[in-house]
């Protein structure tokens, strides 16, 4: 089954399970009751913002997605085998998860040419880490604009509103670690709305 079949299968069993017809989980997540109905059969691939959303009003840890529900003390990621959605030029591959109470989600993105996280700008409780691994990438908190070239970072209060693009012809890519206090499923949910269970419940 490959990502984005299950991403529809995944949608529309939770969805099912919250007992939420398409228009009610489209007003909770802010999006067209179509944009859920072409998710869910597969026709769309949902933006990340969208994912963020659709996560939040599902109550689910966005990670749930990406992969199987197991829970860990130790996560050994092999380069080749991270799990990942592609939305839009911006690609997002979890690197760390399930360990038990975990606080820190790790994301490798990669943003092709004049891609970015989405218009609408994320606030989350928290805080937020990012490097830039490769290229350039204009971070906008809070109105200010901070541009990331190899190697730069940034450390700041995920409750500021935030926003990234890559204003450059060529590809960027990002480190994201993302703060889920107390383990909370919120924060990932705002950055990136996706994927359903009960198991991921916060």
């Amino acid at each position: 089954m490959d990502r984005t079949s299950s991403l529809g299968l995944r949608l529309r069993a939770l969805r099912k399970e919250r007992d939420l017809t398409q228009r009610e989980l489209a007003s909770r997540a802010g999006v067209s009751s179509n944009a859920i109905s072409l998710i869910e059969r597969n026709q769309i691939s949902p933006s990340v913002a969208t994912l963020q959303n659709l996560a939040t009003a599902l109550n689910v840890n966005m990670c749930y997605f990406f992969d199987e529900d197991v829970q860990t003390n130790i996560i050994h990621v092999k380069a080749n085998e991270r799990a990942g959605l592609e939305s839009r030029g911006v690609t997002i591959e979890s690197i760390g998860k399930r360990l038990l109470a975990q606080e820190l989600e790790p994301f490798f993105i990669s943003l092709a040419p004049g891609s970015e996280s989405d218009r609408r700008q994320v606030i989350h409780s928290g805080h937020e880490f990012v490097y830039c691994v490769r290229g350039r990438v204009e971070y906008e908190i809070d109105s200010q604009i901070y541009v990331l070239n190899n190697g730069d970072s940034l450390l700041f209060e995920a409750e500021l509103p935030h926003h990234w693009r890559n204003p450059t012809e060529g590809t960027a890519e990002l480190l994201l670690i993302l703060q889920t206090p107390d383990g909370s499923d919120e924060t990932v949910h705002r950055h990136f709305p996706n994927y359903p269970s009960l198991t991921h419940v916060q």
